[in-house]
């Protein structure tokens, strides 16, 4: 855990630990993690520790907030530490370089030092990256959507800045680092952070070869300016929507367009256009920049570059056949956009710079002169020991001590070019000499010097995003129709009217806004008028003027352009359409007819339809006749002195077609009466009349008698006194 990062623990202990740490390193990050610290953090133990800390490092930046901390703190001991602190800082304080070289420093590059043959190639140390990462999902409308595709109007970024040592062989360390606009981003402060930013800054302490740190953020950011338009036409009709129907090839032309809003251009930009469907076959593909390709399950385009403010189009022909057995339509997978964009950022945070050491020998020569005693020839070098080009930024010498002697030479890397301040591995930096003169016999000149020296750096800014667009059914338009005739038995050399009724069912996704109905009359069958034509969906029914009617000598054929501006409105899936309308037939025996319907489905203005059909029938001829024969039998029975009678009614269809409400009456004269119950068959019974010239009527009703079919119904009566025999074969018959 670095020093940095024990201040963010939750243990006190740590965060003392870590604050009494930095007190050892002189930076300029070492010294705003502690003012951060002793304002902010709740233990008084800490804050202390941290105030200790701030009065070695002896920054006079430190000194504001020290005398703001000795007014407001809660605790009366950290109040007095801290006033101590401002005011011993401010006699005596010196500025810490934004670069620290220390004497430890200085140490560790002369245990570092490589031969020179080691460093022939210069190099920048330090390479910093700051990559900003985006991973999004947007509609058709391009509008940003969340996982259950709701709306977002922001979108959340996450970034990463990256330093790493480019080396093979040395260490960097005293690695200082500042930020620009870090105002709209929050960095990473869990406890596992290696590296941790307080304010604009952070530092770390050594990075060795081919090591990398890095710092974590994240940020919001308005919608991403990469518009994606894809589109599917119909082949033969260029510029209309595709339609599909079960079991026949539907061909399209697969559109993709991208529009980069940006003002900054997309590199290494890769489409993935998914395909669900393995048996849909691609080809004929045009790309206007990149290649576009067929891959196992997908449609990829690759393209270099887009500009700014640029776009490019790509198109290929798409074949699909849907199976017979389907009502699901045809769906297409996710589109993937990757894409990179180079030096920029989307969150705007941007490097300001960074430094850092590495080995290199730094001395000052002093040579008396031979005849001038108390002369010295003096000479400043440092040679690049590292392996890395450096950038010498300032060297002042002072005569006598550092804290004490006066300044004598100040180099300014600001006055130079960048060419004159770079030292190659290798290489040796000399200042023009100078000569002093020290009096006191047997003493030697005393200097002390001031260097700031940071190996030099590589920035990269980059940001990756990958956009999805979420696959979608494609509008698919299906239907069936079921036909049906009533009746289907029609009576013989009879004009008889049959009621054609055509169901039309939506079966797809797509609206129907347009329908035909082509149905085939049957031979010698007289076709409706169309006043006579019914067209319903549901309780609702159109008008005559809403649809067109043509009878040919094989069709009657009826058209509805655009039911949207019909009471019935479009069809849409599993709802359904009624049209009814009468034929008329006038049939001979034993003939048979069948009836077939075409309907076309079809969206408007019309593109290429969807049809299916149906039939009917077959109805059937029965040549029917009515034939009916009633006779009465009366015998006279043995027993003469009692008057009695026996009477038989027999009934005989004879015809071909059943006869319906057979009512069969008989009269029962004035004095006579019934010796028992009639007899029938089938059974009926009978019920009495009203009466009839003083005798009585009696009638028998037969619901139905099929063809040969006899009923026969007996009886016996008598005349208790006279009677004329002849009334008895007086007879009603209905």
């Amino acid at each position: 855990m670095s020093e940095f990062t024990k201040l963010e623990s939750s243990d006190k202990n740590t965060r003392v630990n870590g604050a009494t740490a930095l007190g050892n390193e002189r930076t300029k990050a070492s010294l705003r993690a502690l003012l951060e610290t002793v304002e902010k953090d709740a233990e008084k133990d800490v804050r202390k520790a941290a105030i200790d800390s701030l009065l070695k490092l002896n920054d006079p930046e430190a000194v504001p907030i020290l005398e703001r901390v000795g007014e407001n703190d809660k605790d009366r001991g950290t109040r007095n530490k801290a006033k101590d602190a401002a005011k011993s800082i401010r006699a005596s304080g010196t500025p810490l370089r934004e670069t620290a070289f220390s004497e430890e420093d200085a140490d560790r590059a002369r245990e570092d030092y490589r031969a020179l043959e080691e460093h022939e190639v210069k190099q920048a140390g330090l390479k910093v990256k700051i990559q900003e990462t985006l991973t999004y999902k947007i509609d058709r409308e391009n509008n940003l959507v969340d996982e259950n595709n709701e709306p977002l109007e922001s979108l959340q970024g996450q970034g990463k800045i990256q330093v790493t040592n480019t080396g093979k062989n040395d260490r960097i360390w005293a690695i200082d680092a500042f930020l620009e606009g870090v105002d709209e981003v929050n960095f990473d402060r869990s406890e596992g952070q290696e590296v941790v930013v307080f304010g604009n800054s952070f530092g770390i302490k050594e990075l060795d070869p081919q090591e990398t740190k890095s710092v974590s953020f994240d940020f919001q950011v308005e919608p991403p300016r990469l518009k994606i338009k894809e589109d599917f036409w119909d082949l033969e009709k260029p510029e209309s929507p595709p339609t599909f129907s079960r079991g026949t090839e539907a061909g399209m032309r697969f559109t993709l367009e991208l529009t980069n809003e940006y003002d900054w251009p997309l590199k290494d930009v890769v489409v993935t256009k998914h395909i669900l469907d393995p048996s849909t076959s691609a080809d004929t593909f045009e790309a206007e920049q990149g290649q576009m390709q067929k891959e196992a399950d997908s449609i990829s385009w690759k393209i270099d570059e887009i500009a700014a403010h640029g776009s490019a189009k790509a198109s290929c022909v798409m074949r699909v056949t849907l199976p017979e057995d389907t009502n699901e339509p045809y769906s297409v997978g996710d589109t993937v956009v990757s894409y990179r964009s180079i030096d920029t950022s989307l969150s705007g945070v941007n490097l300001e710079t960074i430094g850092g050491s590495s080995s290199v020998f730094q001395y000052i020569s002093r040579n008396e002169q031979e005849e001038n005693p108390g002369d010295f020839d003096c000479e400043f070098e440092l040679e690049n020991t590292s392996e890395f080009e450096m950038d010498l930024k300032e060297v002042r010498i002072y005569e006598g001590p550092l804290d004490e002697g006066n300044l004598r030479i100040e180099w300014l890397g600001s006055d130079f070019s960048e060419e004159e301040r770079s030292i190659d591995p290798g290489e040796t930096f000399s200042l023009d000499p100078w000569t002093i003169t020290v009096e006191e016999d047997g003493a030697i000149p005393q200097f002390g010097r001031e260097l700031d020296l940071s190996v030099k750096y590589l920035f990269d800014a980059e940001i990756v995003a990958e956009c999805v667009l979420s696959g979608y059914a494609l509008p698919f338009m299906d239907i069936e129709v079921t036909k049906t005739f009533i009746p289907m038995i029609l009576p013989s050399f009879r004009r008889t009217e049959i009621i054609t009724e055509n169901t039309i069912k939506s079966l797809g996704s797509t609206d129907v806004e347009y329908l035909q109905i082509q149905d085939q009359i049957p031979t010698g069958f007289e076709p409706p008028t169309k006043e006579q034509v019914e067209i319903t969906k549901g309780d609702l029914s159109v008008s005559e003027s809403d649809f067109n009617l043509e009878v040919t000598e094989e069709n009657v054929v009826l058209t509805i352009e655009n039911l949207e501006y019909t009471p019935l409105g479009t069809l849409k899936q599993d709802e359904e359409i009624l049209v009814k309308y009468p034929f008329f037939a006038t049939a001979k025996p034993e003939e048979e007819f069948v009836g077939s319907v075409i309907v076309l489905g079809n969206i408007f203005p019309p593109v290429k339809p969807v049809s299916t059909e149906a039939e009917a029938g077959p109805i059937t001829v029965i040549h029917k006749r009515r034939k009916l024969k009633i006779g009465k039998m009366v015998s006279s029975t043995l027993n003469e002195a009692l008057n009695e009678y026996e009477i038989v009614i027999r009934g005989v269809n004879e015809g071909t077609a059943a006869i319906h409400n057979v009512e069969v009456s008989d009269f029962l004269p004035k004095g006579f009466e019934l010796v028992s119950d009639t007899e029938e068959d089938p059974p009926v019974g009978f019920e009495e009349h009203s009466s009839v010239k003083e005798g009585k009527a009696m009638k028998w009703v037969y619901e139905k008698v099929e063809p040969d079919q006899t009923v026969e119904i007996r009886f016996k009566i008598r005349a208790p006194g006279d009677h004329d025999p002849k009334e008895v074969y007086r007879m009603l018959l209905g």
